[in-house]
């Protein structure tokens, strides 16, 4: 069961909560190129309202993680020490960075960070970026950790067809959950204006 949740907590958090930023940057584009189409406004509308609930989805399901791991332990001591963690003296670093990522979903409720297309790209960006990979990061190009001959692209080798391939397939899987989201929601307008 803890596998189920982690998995559907990790698909709305990195395929949709990431996707969406790749939607916004279509999204623009097409508002730029077709104007005053009403159907891409309420489609947006529809897709934001989405990211918002689906930021209350994600925080309940690791919080229900939480729970269901704690029962999972076999022991009394080790529910102990588990509950210590959860608030002790270095509890914020559990804590942290999911509430970080749940008042970022929540950041679409102020037009400010709908309306643009950068205010979107951040705060997609910012569910890639964890604290830990930012602290990796910021140690990691430290001057005092740098080798002599330190160079950022000889470790890496990146298929570039392999990106290319896997953004386009993440954003076909966001566009189409957007796609049937709005579907559904223009659907229940339909008939609630019919009854």
């Amino acid at each position: 069961m803890i596998d189920i949740i982690n998995f559907v907590r990790d698909f709305i958090r990195i395929d949709l909560f990431i996707g969406f930023g790749l939607y916004s940057i279509i999204f623009f584009v097409l508002n730029k190129t077709l104007k005053n189409n009403l159907f891409l406004k309420r489609f947006d509308d529809n897709t934001i309202k989405l990211v918002i609930r689906l930021g209350f989805v994600w925080i309940s399901l690791w919080l229900l993680g939480l729970i269901l791991y704690y029962f999972s332990l076999e022991n009394q001591a080790e529910r102990i020490k588990y509950l210590e963690r959860l608030t002790g003296e270095y509890s914020y670093g559990i804590w942290a960075q999911p509430i970080f990522w749940f008042v970022l979903t929540q950041l679409y409720r102020i037009t400010f960070f709908t309306k643009y297309l950068v205010n979107r790209l951040i705060i997609s960006f910012l569910f890639v970026l964890t604290f830990e990979r930012f602290i990796i990061i910021i140690v990691t190009i430290h001057r005092d950790y740098s080798p002599d001959n330190w160079s950022l692209f000889d470790d890496f080798d990146i298929d570039g067809m392999f990106l290319i391939q896997g953004l386009l397939a993440k954003t076909l899987v966001v566009l189409t959950i957007f796609s049937l989201h709005h579907i559904l929601i223009e659907r229940i307008k339909l008939l609630k204006l019919k009854t």
